[in-house]
């Protein structure tokens, strides 16, 4: 997960089961760095949203934590997306799941992984993957990009850990053509109100800003600009490579910047399109 920076501290955990790694959550102080022990903390609660992941469905994007009306009195909420390709929001006081909403097809999610293979949707890259939502706090609408594709997933006749190799405990090839989806969904129910449809697996961050416009990228190269009442395309500008990290706005001197990174995500999503590590930085008029 990208790092969270909440009071006077940044919280990060990190992801890695294919390595037999044990994960963790640690705080860390801004000023310094001096390790808070999370041994000591006391755990108030927790929501388990995958049950038995056969799947290598993790979520690791941070959660976006907002005030939003709902059923008409204002609520604490917690919105979380992950692989398995749903986006939840919770109630941070009560732990109640208000609703639970797919942005990317869903197939055999609950089908038993088999020795003869089970196609499922999403597969292990499919769903949400390290970037998470974004909000438009005026028009309470959450904005997520998802990737939908499948997988043929495989169980291992012997499941067995060799220090220095994937610990999978099996295979799930991919199936099928790949795209991306970029949805808008009402803060307060999770109803779909827009999707934007790419043709390309949507692994790139989305930013949302005061005026209403959404910034994001896709693997294409595209770095695109989007009316975030309607998804309407307001500028498109092809980089020469894949995006897949995080869009930066920022003002200096009484200009504003958008920042991107483009150029080789990662080995899975580069393809024919992986361009050079660049940022681009654009201003506007």
């Amino acid at each position: 997960m990208a790092p969270l920076i909440f009071e006077d501290l940044v919280l990060i955990g990190p992801a890695g089961s294919e390595n037999a790694i044990s994960g963790w959550v640690g705080a860390f102080r801004l000023r310094d760095g001096v390790v808070l022990d999370v041994r000591t903390g006391l755990l108030l609660w927790y929501k388990q949203l995958v049950v038995n992941d056969s799947h290598d469905w993790d979520l690791t994007q941070v959660s976006p934590l907002f005030r939003a009306q709902v059923n008409g009195r204002e609520r604490r909420l917690l919105v979380t997306a992950g692989k398995d390709g749903y986006v939840r929001t919770l109630d941070r006081d009560s732990h109640e799941l208000l609703y639970s909403t797919a942005v990317t097809t869903i197939k055999n999610a609950e089908v038993p992984v088999t020795t003869a293979g089970v196609v499922v949707c999403p597969g292990s890259t499919g769903g949400v993957e390290w970037n998470g939502p974004a909000l438009d706090q005026e028009l309470n609408l959450l904005y997520v990009n998802a990737v939908d594709w499948c997988g043929n997933y495989v169980p291992a006749e012997i499941i067995r850990h060799v220090p220095g190799r994937l610990y999978m405990g099996g295979t799930a090839d991919w199936v099928g053509p790949s795209q991306g989806w970029l949805t808008a969904l009402d803060a307060s129910t999770g109803a779909i109100k827009w999707q934007y449809r790419s043709t390309r697996p949507l692994m790139a961050a989305v930013t949302a800003t005061k005026g209403h416009v959404i910034f994001t990228g896709e693997l294409t190269g595209d770095f695109l600009a989007l009316d975030a009442r309607d998804g309407k395309i307001l500028y498109r500008f092809n980089t020469g490579g894949g995006i897949g990290g995080g869009v930066v706005t920022y003002a200096e001197n009484g200009n504003q910047y958008v920042a991107v990174m483009s150029g080789r995500p990662s080995p899975y999503w580069a393809n024919e399109i992986a361009g050079a590590p660049t940022v681009f930085l654009f201003g506007l008029p």
